[in-house]
């Protein structure tokens, strides 16, 4: 089989990573990362093989690889590499850069390659949904409330216009990977039954909801004496989602059961319902962000840029939501609007740039995991018939 290759893939893949200082040419497939990791045992070669793609410049491949969105980060790799390659990092940077062929826009090359690209995106974005909001907004009384401040109906309007451009923007990057994994698995001669894919979905849903495989990563990290089950990563990335999909839902009926701006009771079920996601997700995020790694893991776990802005960024939009929420009941003030204005501003931010970075694994994992499911349904299917 006759493969294009692109000898300066990995170069391109190391400016996503750790500021280009990614070193993964130092690997030289011994095979412990696989050895190691305890997700190999679904996918032969995961995640060597992933490295190896990247190496020979096979960036077809690269692309279409389900397995490069299987990784959660767990690290056992980067910590008992010999060669100190950071299979871990090469990863994430991987991920990084396959977003970014997705996109269309080229927002999300120049947001993930350089700290001053993503805050050009941020800052951007930022100076843009204050100006629309803004050129609405009636500052003749420092006592209106917000949704007069700010006409309700123009802050809607912004806000359906936003989710229709990044929906489209995020189906078009999924339907890439899709068109991708499909090329691929057709050279490739891999049978692909359209029975199985219903199964396929729903077991990548049932994942997403349970963090299976994060529980898995998890199962050689500390015991449970040493490290709580309320600190156990897997418990905090679903406190972050679980609480992002609370507010995300609250916020839904809100504007679809109740007349915007319309004064209700702290008590209101999907007001409760905010608050609540609220304050589940800040206790992830807290975690995740101040939580002091152990020694002999300290010099390897290093966040980057990348790895931290999104969750800042997700921390603050909710503190300011919060804030809101309270200030509401309180007399209003320019402070109020304040509050108010960053907090919607940032809330836009974070939609509009959610396709844009690291953590638009939250739309490609599933999708991988469901693409990943539906390949080996027939491996399945036979050792099942075998048991």
């Amino acid at each position: 089989m006759i493969r294009d290759v692109d000898p300066a893939l990995m170069q391109k893949i190391r400016r996503y990573g750790k500021g280009g200082r990614l070193q993964v040419e130092s690997c030289f497939q011994c095979g412990n990362c696989t050895a190691v990791c305890p997700l190999a045992q679904d996918s032969a070669g995961f995640p060597r093989r992933v490295i190896r793609m990247a190496q020979v410049g096979m960036e077809r491949e690269l692309l279409a690889s389900e397995d490069l969105w299987r990784c959660y980060a767990c690290g056992e790799c980067t910590a008992t590499c010999p060669r100190a390659a950071d299979p871990a990092e090469f990863m994430a940077a991987a991920r990084s850069y396959a977003i970014s062929r997705y996109d269309f826009t080229g927002l999300a090359s120049l947001a993930s390659r350089s700290v001053l690209g993503n805050l050009l995106v941020f800052a951007g974005l930022s100076l843009f949904f204050a100006l629309l909001l803004l050129s609405r907004a009636t500052p003749s009384s420092a006592h209106l409330p917000f949704f007069d401040f700010v006409p309700g109906e123009w802050v809607h309007a912004i806000g359906v216009a936003l989710f229709v451009v990044v929906g489209l923007s995020m189906v078009a990057g999924l339907a890439s990977m899709i068109l991708r994994f499909l090329s691929e698995r057709r050279r490739e001669g891999v049978p692909l039954r359209a029975g199985a894919l219903p199964a396929a979905m729903a077991s990548a849903i049932l994942e997403a909801l349970s963090h299976q495989r994060f529980r898995q990563c998890n199962a050689e990290e500390p015991a449970p004496a040493a490290q709580p089950w309320y600190l156990r990563p897997w418990v905090v990335h679903l406190s972050v989602m679980g609480g992002f999909l609370a507010m995300l839902l609250a916020t839904t009926l809100d504007y679809l059961l109740k007349p915007i701006g319309s004064p209700v009771p702290p008590w209101y079920p999907m007001r409760v319902l905010g608050a609540a996601g609220g304050l589940i997700c800040l206790y992830g995020l807290a975690i995740m962000l101040f939580r002091a790694e152990p020694e002999d893991e300290a010099h390897w776990r290093k966040r980057t840029f990348a790895e931290w802005f999104f969750p800042v960024l997700l921390a603050v939009t909710v503190l300011t939501g919060l804030s809101a929420e309270i200030l509401v009941y309180l007399p209003m003030t320019p402070a109020g609007h304040a509050v108010f204005i960053v907090h919607v501003v940032l809330a836009m931010d974070l939609v509009a740039m959610l396709p844009l970075t690291r953590f638009a694994h939250v739309l490609y994992r599933p999708l991988a995991l469901a693409l990943f499911a539906w390949r080996h349904a027939p491996e399945r299917q036979a050792a099942a018939a075998e048991a």
